[in-house]
């Protein structure tokens, strides 16, 4: 990773091409460029390990007061 002197942080990764087609699928739902959909998705999966507990499971509320246990790998 290199530091550009603007605050940003430069990185490069290999990613499969089952990723680069998530990717792609998120760039065209959302509207981003790459760039931002990349920072989307980290941004969701940090919080979606803070909310986790530790077993793996996340509890979810719904709009009608039920309650769905989610399974993370």
């Amino acid at each position: 990773m290199a530091a550009t002197g603007d605050g940003l942080t430069r990185v490069t990764f290999k990613a499969t091409r089952r990723t680069s087609g998530r990717i792609d699928a998120l760039m065209a739902a959302s509207g981003d460029n790459k760039t931002d959909a990349i920072n989307g998705a980290l941004r969701l999966a940090a919080t979606l390990l803070a909310y986790t507990r530790p077993d793996s499971t996340m509890h979810v509320l719904a709009p009608d007061n039920a309650t769905h246990i989610v399974h993370l790998p």
